[in-house]
Parts: structure tokens; C-alpha cells; sequence
């Protein structure tokens, strides 16, 4: 794209927590040419892609702007959903960004709608799961939906990270299908770090380690993942689970494996930097969630080479072949997870065989470089950029 000056980007998101959407951000931040773009994060202050962000300019000398707005929430909050959306107005206002992208639900409807308002002409949203589901009261899903409605009208483009998502918005009127793609979530090759986990958690190399990967609060499924394991030690097998990331379920994981007896086989590391050199180690992945967007745990253990069981929500059986690369489950009944897990368990083979397919998977279809490209290339065809 020859540009005579910079595309001032804005790149923003609800919150800036450890998470699949959060990587997406900053891959894209950081792969992004830095000659043809100059970009602002826009977000609630604190929290780990903004360190991530902030890093690279001592990574790779990239300059980011970084605006926090402490009024942004996740849940509904009338008066401080008002204040984000009149401090996104005047910022877009104020800045003439000639792109503005969006992720997440709440910063996706504030921000298209102040975009529109504030004159932006190219808007773009990346749907990573729809905020709307059937959990929620009827009211709540019918308000959500006609802002979801009026948003996709206002906007140029809306990006979903999977056909699942895609083929939602579309039968509940949220977006139109002229301004509408799928750009599956990509991410960088696996680290070859070997052993970390075994070594740091003292984890015999005989004893099987289930992980996951996720933020302790719903559609998460940390306490359901517990129980699994539970009902797979009574079975007689040796092994550990390892959960990394926190949140406000973390004293609910701890009560219940305290209440189970099972705290010698328990790991909650918390949110670490180095995840990806820990799935290394891990024999299966797991993970359960209520619904889900494309979940980049999956791909970051298909690039590991780990077969996964996981529920067969949202996207999830765009990227996992059941038998093939790993396991999908319906619901949540604690002892069909057991006797499926264990059938990968005690079978050495089966999982390496799983995991060669999921690895080689991965690489063809969930690269950053192919993600990266894609996104840039819908940015390439817009011709109102100026």
C-alpha cells in the first residue's frame, strides 16, 4: 500500500486482561507495518496487553499510543457507558483517525456508534464471540440485539473469527452478509522449551499432566474442569492438573479442590508470560467454556503438537476434527469428560498420532502471518481511506 503519510489507526478493545481477543490486538499491533501505520490502543487502564504494548517499544522501537478510559466495564453500567461513549466521541473527534477497528462486544457497539457519529469513515469490528447469549434475561438479549443491529449498519466491515459467528450475525439480522468475512485467529510457531513445567511444579515424568489455559470467570469452566479431574484420579490414573490464568473464580477452584481432597494434584499458577513453553509439557489440553469465540488456547496447543478435549461451543469444531486432532464434548457431564480424557490418557500412541494431526493443522490454517495478512488486506481494499 503506498501511503503518503502514515494510516492513523486506532485499535480498540473493552478490556486489556490476558486473553484470546487481547492477543489478537497485539499481534496485530505488533506485525502491522510501522512505516505505513501509526497507532493508538484505546482501553481500560491496566492489565497485560497494555505491558505488552508498552514493551515493544523496547522489543521491537514501536511506538504505541496508549489511551485507558477508567470508565469502560464489561457489564452494563448506564452512567459509565454514557462517559465511555461521550470520551470515545471526542477522541475520534479530535484525532481523525482514518481507520478505527474494534474488538470485543461492549467497545464494539460504543465505539462503532461514536465512530459514525464522529465522522470516521472506515470502521471495522471483529466479532470474538457474540455478547449476547442464551444465558442472559430476554430483555437483555433483545436490547443487545437491536445495538448489535444498529452498530453493523454503521459499520464498513464486520470481521468474525469463525463461520459459526458469522452465520449468527447474519440469521439474527446483527450484520449483512455484503459487509461481512471470516479471519480465523493466527498465532506465532511454538517455543521449543522442553521440561519447565515438569521442573518447576516437581512433576514426575511418569505422571500425566491434563492443562488449560483460560480466565477464571464464565463461559469458563475452571470448577467443572476440577471435578473432571477428580473423577479421573478415582479411576486409578496418575496425574495433575494444571490450570494457568486467574480471575474471580479462583477462590471458588480453590474451595472445591480443597473440598475434594485433591490439592496435591492441583496447580494454579495464575496468569503467566511463558504459557506456550508450559503446554510443552503437558500430555492433553483441555478446555470447557460455555460458548466461545475461536479460542487461541486450542490453536497455541495445536502448535504444540497436543491433542485437545474440549467443548463444542462457538467455533471450536471449525478447528478441532473430533477423533482426528482431538476430542469434542457435549454439555457438561463430569464422568463422560473422565472417560473420554482417559481414553487419550492411556493411550500414548492415540495422543501422539492427535497431536502430529492438530500440529499440522495449525500450521496450515492459524498462522499469525496468515491472520496478519488477511486483516491488512481488508484494510487494503477500503478506497476511503482519505
Amino acid at each position: 500500500m503506498k501511503v503518503d503519510r502514515p494510516i492513523k489507526l486506532l485499535m480498540g478493545i473493552t478490556l486489556s486482561e490476558m486473553g484470546g481477543a487481547q492477543k489478537v490486538v497485539y499481534d496485530l499491533i505488533s506485525s502491522l507495518p510501522r512505516s505505513e501505520y501509526n497507532i493508538t490502543l484505546i482501553t481500560y487502564p491496566g492489565g497485560e496487553l497494555i505491558e505488552w504494548v508498552r514493551n515493544l517499544r523496547f522489543q521491537k522501537g514501536i511506538d504505541v499510543e496508549i489511551i485507558g478510559v477508567p470508565e469502560l466495564r464489561r457489564e452494563i453500567s448506564p452512567i459509565n457507558d454514557i462517559l465511555t461513549f461521550i470520551k470515545l466521541y471526542r477522541i475520534m473527534r479530535s484525532n481523525k483517525y482514518d481507520i478505527v477497528h474494534f474488538h470485543s462486544s461492549k467497545m464494539g457497539i460504543l465505539g462503532r456508534l461514536a465512530a459514525y457519529l464522529a465522522g470516521v469513515k472506515n470502521i471495522y469490528f471483529t466479532v470474538h464471540g457474540w455478547g449476547i447469549n442464551e444465558y442472559q434475561p430476554k430483555w437483555l438479549q433483545k436490547l443487545l440485539g437491536l445495538a448489535e443491529t444498529l452498530c453493523g449498519r454503521k459499520c464498513t466491515m464486520c470481521l468474525c473469527v469463525s463461520k459459526y459467528h458469522r452465520d449468527i450475525g447474519i440469521k439474527m439480522g446483527w450484520l449483512s452478509p455484503e459487509k461481512s468475512a471470516v479471519i480465523y485467529n493466527g498465532i506465532d510457531e511454538a517455543p521449543t522449551t522442553v521440561g519447565k513445567l515438569r521442573k518447576e511444579l516437581n512433576i514426575e515424568d511418569d505422571v500425566l499432566i491434563i492443562g488449560t489455559t483460560m480466565r477464571l470467570r464464565e463461559p469458563k469452566q475452571p470448577i467443572y474442569t476440577i471435578q473432571v479431574l477428580n473423577e479421573i484420579l478415582s479411576k486409578g490414573y496418575r496425574a495433575k492438573l494444571v490450570i494457568i490464568g486467574d480471575g474471580p473464580l479462583r477462590d471458588k477452584c480453590i474451595e472445591t479442590i480443597d473440598s475434594l481432597g485433591i490439592s496435591d494434584h492441583v496447580f494454579m499458577l495464575g496468569t503467566r508470560t511463558d504459557t506456550r513453553e508450559l503446554i510443552n509439557d503437558m500430555d492433553v489440553v483441555t478446555l470447557f467454556s460455555l460458548w466461545e469465540g475461536l479460542p487461541i488456547v486450542i490453536i497455541e496447543a495445536m502448535f504444540a503438537g497436543k491433542p485437545i478435549v474440549c467443548s463444542g461451543v462457538g467455533g471450536v469444531p471449525e478447528i478441532i476434527d473430533h477423533g482426528t486432532d482431538g476430542l469434542i464434548l457435549d454439555g457438561f457431564d463430569i464422568k463422560n469428560a473422565a472417560d473420554q480424557l482417559s481414553v487419550l490418557l492411556r493411550d500414548k500412541d492415540l495422543r501422539i498420532k492427535m497431536g502430529k494431526a492438530a500440529r499440522q493443522k495449525a500450521m496450515g490454517k492459524f498462522s499469525k502471518d496468515r491472520m496478519v495478512e488477511e486483516y491488512e488486506g481488508v484494510y487494503r481494499r477500503n478506497k476511503n481511506l482519505w
